[in-house]
């Protein structure tokens, strides 16, 4: 049996998930929608649809720890990727990523922190967060958001303009290998790419050097991951990281055709391994 996780909040199936149910069953794999906090036995787990895990963090991490023989992608690697302090290990992987910096949600400790980097504009996130919730854009010495809901700690980055005007181009990957390509462009006077600011999402074909790019940070990982979305910028033909997806990400398996299909394969060979 498969479950795939959706949450008590978000507890209906995702429509472009549900194909992935059918063609699973019709093979032989019995797969049932659930929410992760009421999966108290499955043989896999495939997480895609835990779309409240930010705000039940503890709770989340500990079903993680409970279940880690059974997901489709590594417990140890999921609970790292849970908290955006990987953004750092990345970094100083030698990945290009935005320049990352975390911290408590002291005022005192945030404004230091930017006072050493000559950032005119910032962004600030909860350093466990999903779907762009609180992510805020400020100038250097305006005043900080109201802080209490932020967590424990922070993400401090430099504004990158150009994340607006290209957008954010997200590569797909099962078991390491490049499977489709979708770009989230954000509307006019918006400069988030999250969905719920209303971005388009357009398929597209992206260079081999990218696909080189994003495939060379997944090898730096400890475990190649059996899906993975690398989220980033491409600016002057470079590919800046913004996220790496390896819990919960939509992989817009319904813009791509052949797309569900990949999918369905290495999930079964995980599965029936």
């Amino acid at each position: 049996m498969l479950t795939i996780t959706t949450c008590k909040t978000y507890p209906s199936a995702p429509q472009n998930l549900i194909p992935v149910q059918t063609q699973l069953s019709n093979q032989g794999i019995p797969t049932q929608f659930l929410p992760w906090q009421e999966t108290l036995q499955s043989h896999f787990i495939l997480p895609l649809a835990a779309w409240d895990y930010a705000n039940f963090y503890n709770e989340f991490t500990q079903w993680i720890k409970q279940h880690e023989n059974a997901f489709i992608n590594p417990a140890e690697l999921m609970l790292w990727n849970s908290h955006k302090g990987y953004l750092c290990d990345l970094q100083n992987w030698g990945v290009n990523v935005i320049p990352t910096l975390i911290c408590s949600t002291k005022t005192s400790e945030i404004l230091t922190a930017l006072e050493s980097h000559d950032w005119p504009e910032f962004v600030i996130k909860p350093a466990v967060g999903q779907s762009g919730n609180l992510v805020t854009k400020l100038k250097q010495r305006e005043a900080l958001p109201n802080l209490s809901a932020y967590g424990e700690q922070v993400v401090l980055q430099p504004f990158v303009p150009e994340v607006a005007t290209n957008g954010e181009t997200s590569l797909i990957f099962f078991k390491g290998v490049f499977s489709h390509a979708i770009r989230r462009q954000p509307p006019q006077n918006e400069w988030r790419a999250n969905s719920q600011y209303k971005v388009e999402i357009i398929p597209v074909e992206v260079d081999s050097h990218i696909i080189e790019t994003a495939c060379h940070i997944l090898h730096k990982l400890p475990k190649i991951p059996i899906y993975a979305r690398v989220d980033g910028t491409i600016i002057n033909n470079t590919f800046l990281l913004n996220e790496l997806e390896l819990i919960e990400p939509a992989l817009y398996l319904d813009r791509w055709e052949g797309a569900t299909e990949r999918f369905v394969d290495v999930l079964k060979s995980r599965i029936l391994k």
